[in-house]
This record gives C-alpha cells, structure tokens and sequence, in this order.
C-alpha cells in the first residue's frame, strides 16, 4: 500500500467514498421503502373517504388546491393547524433560533423567509456571521484545549502512559464525555416532556443537532399546543444548547483529528512522504496538547538557556 503513487491513493479514495454512498443509499431504500408506500397508500385512503363523504359539496379541484396552499406555507413554517404557542413564526425567540440556526449551518427547515428582502438578507447575513462564528469557536479552541492537554499531561505522567496510548485515552474520554452530557442527558430530558417522542427519536434529534444535519422532521415542542411561554423557553434552551453544544462537538472532532492513526491515514492519502516525528508523536507530542505543560527543568549554573 505504501508503494501507491499520489493519483492511485486519491482515486482509492473516491471510489471508497462512492461505495459508502451506495452503501448508505441500499440500506436506506430497503428501511425506508416500504413505510413511505404504506404512508403514501394511507394518505390516498384517506382522501379517497373524504372525498365520497364530502365531495359533493366540494367543486372538482377544490380540495387539491386547498392542500396545495397549505402544503406550500407548511414548507415555509406556517402551519393551518391553528396551534395557538405557534401563531407568530418570527417572533424574537423564533427569529433568535432561525438565526442561530443559519450561524451554525444546522438550518432544520422548520421556517424559510417568505419576502425577497428576508432572502437577501440571509445570504448577507450568512456570508458575513459564518466568517464571524468560526473565529469564535477558534478563540474559544484555543482557551478550552490548553485545559485539556493539562489533564492529559497529569494522567500520561500518573499512569505512565506512551504519549500515543494518553492520547487515545484522552479522545476517548472527551468523547464520552461530550456524548453523555450532549446527546444521552438532552435525549433523555426531551423525551420525558415530549410524550409523543420516543428515546431514540430523541437521541436522533440531539445528534442531527449538534452534527448540523438539522432534517427538520422534528423540533422540540412544535405540534403540541404548548402555553406560548414555554414554547419560548424551550427556543431559547434550545439556542444555548446549540452554540454549547457545537462547541463540544468540535473541541471532540479536533482531539480525534490528531490522534496518531488519524493522522498516519491522512498522511497516506496526502503524501508519499514518510511521516515525520510530529506525525509520530501524537495528540500530546504538539502543539497545545504537547507534554510541554509540564515546567522545564532548571538550566545548570553558569549555562546560559538554550534558545
């Protein structure tokens, strides 16, 4: 494998990706098939009744274009069902979570701007707070993980761990850590309020969150004729878990992307060139997460310091 030229690595590469494609694309074509024709059988029942129970009081078209309308200010998160918690869509906490939404790329598709100023200023608004949020979560990097390699350098030291095996231990910690407390607790408060949500539901919610994924076929508290106050709580709790949240998903996705093995196989698909002593060294042999946390030992007398 380590005599493979660049182009044979890269082209390795792809077609690994396009069978994962078509791999997730079989699986989810036999799981979800079926259901969505049984779904799509129902809704015709349904209409099929409905229409020999009422159709003569209904001109021909009438019932298709009423579902039209509403079917198109559903996508635009206007729902006719007249749940009172969601009469206004872009009141401040909802507007709060659409933004928010927008800055951390989750955009669940839960409302769309309806006015072309509103598009505009999206794209705008966009284009200039995604620059913005990424140089906060860099900041925020950069204060949270010297903390980290801390703990790393007193367990590698403790234990008398390799630095390979203490940043393995350290990834793995961090990444129970942030599952536990980010996806388990949030799943497990969300499904004993949402009644009509079950605990995988709930995990897959938190999950598609915090990945930005954001699918939009659910959202906290929408449908169930909530008191408006606590549907704007739950926006707001649902905000700051957002920007939390990322934030510990991505101090995760950094400390697994410089594990050894994770750079040795990015180094293969790379370069050709053998890897290095920094390659080798490991999450807690660099930069922030390096054993240097450590106070050097004190220069002899009379030798000036090394530079």
């Amino acid at each position: 494998m380590g005599a493979l030229r660049p182009w044979a690595r890269y082209g390795l590469l792809v077609v690994g990706h396009l069978l994962a494609l078509g791999l997730g694309a079989a699986v989810l074509q036999a799981l979800e098939g079926p259901p969505a024709l049984r779904l799509q059988a129902n809704l015709r029942a349904e209409l099929a009744t409905f229409q020999a129970e009422y159709g003569v009081c209904l001109p021909p078209g009438a019932l298709e274009e009423l579902l039209g309308a509403a079917l198109a200010a559903q996508a635009h998160g206007v729902s006719s069902l007249g749940n009172g918690s969601e009469a206004r869509n872009w009141d401040l906490p909802s507007a709060l979570l659409f933004t928010a939404s927008l800055l951390t790329t989750t955009g669940y598709g839960h409302m769309a701007p309806l006015s072309a100023g509103g598009k505009a200023f999206c794209v705008l608004y966009t284009a200039l707070g995604l620059p913005a949020s990424l140089a906060l979560v860099a900041a925020l990097r950069r204060c949270l993980l010297p903390l980290l390699s801390r703990q790393g350098a007193w367990v590698a030291m403790h234990w008398q761990l390799t630095p390979a095996r203490a940043a393995l231990l350290q990834a793995a910690g961090l990444g129970l850590l942030v599952a536990g407390t980010f996806v388990l607790l949030p799943a497990l408060v969300l499904w004993s309020l949402q009644g009509d949500c079950s605990l995988l539901e709930a995990i897959y919610f938190c999950f598609g969150s915090l990945s930005t994924i954001g699918l939009g076929d659910l959202l906290p508290g929408r449908g169930r004729g909530l008191h408006p106050v606590l549907y704007h709580l739950g926006q707001f709790a649902l905000l700051g878990y957002l920007l939390l949240g990322l934030l510990a998903m991505l101090l995760a996705v950094e400390t697994f992307s410089e594990l050894p093995q994770v750079r040795a196989m990015v180094k293969f698909f790379g370069s050709s060139d053998p890897l290095n002593a920094e390659d080798k060294g490991g999450i807690l042999g660099q930069d922030e997460l390096a054993l240097s946390t450590l106070p050097p030992p004190e220069a002899a007398a009379g030798q000036a310091p090394a530079c």
